[in-house]
Order: structure tokens, then sequence, then C-alpha cells
């Protein structure tokens, strides 16, 4: 069993034992009650053949928080059987703070 955490260093370009070999982007915004709202796709294939994606999703709306509320999700979406099982397949964050405490402690 492999743990999401690595794939997910290696997607910010930290320490990890995960090579991404492609990376694919998208990004699409519109206006949800006169706020720009964007949402970034990237979905990464590593050398052992796991695919993961990962949605950004924030909008522009004024605030004062230190860790402004945006959404992101990492989602496992392949994996091949000769690889050992990504858990979690899927993790939710409702800010970047929550996602880089969880990276720091899976990382310890």
């Amino acid at each position: 069993m492999s743990h999401l955490v690595d794939y997910i260093n290696a997607m910010h370009g930290a320490r990890a034992t995960a090579k991404i070999v492609h990376t694919e982007t998208t990004m699409e915004s519109w206006l949800d009650d006169g706020y720009e709202v964007t949402r970034q796709d990237i979905t990464c294939t590593f050398d052992n053949g796991v695919v993961i994606r990962r949605q950004l999703e924030q909008d522009q709306f004024p605030t004062d928080l230190a860790c402004a509320e945006c959404w992101i999700s990492y989602e496992v979406l392949q994996q091949p059987a000769s690889q050992s099982a990504v858990t979690p397949a899927r993790i939710s964050f409702d800010n970047a703070c929550r996602e880089q405490f969880w990276r720091r402690y899976f990382s310890a």
C-alpha cells in the first residue's frame, strides 16, 4: 500500500519517491453573484502508472482570513493492478492551510 501524500508532495514539487512523467492542466472561470470563480484541474501521470487529478476551485470574494476558503480535491483516477493500492483514493480540503497541515502530518 502506498500513501496518497507521496503523490501530492510530488505534485507540489516537494521531496517524494513518486516521479511525475506527464502533466496536463486545464482552467476555466465563470462569474457567480458577481465574483469570479476559477477552477484548475491538474492530472499527473507517475512513472509507476498511477494517475492522480487535483482540482482547485477558488473565488475572488474579499476576505480577511489568513487562509481563505477554497476547494481542493485529489482523486486517484488510475492505478495498475501490479501497483499496491494508493490510499486514501480521494481526499478534499476546504482551504490550503488544511491541505498543508495534512501533508506535513503524513509526511513526517
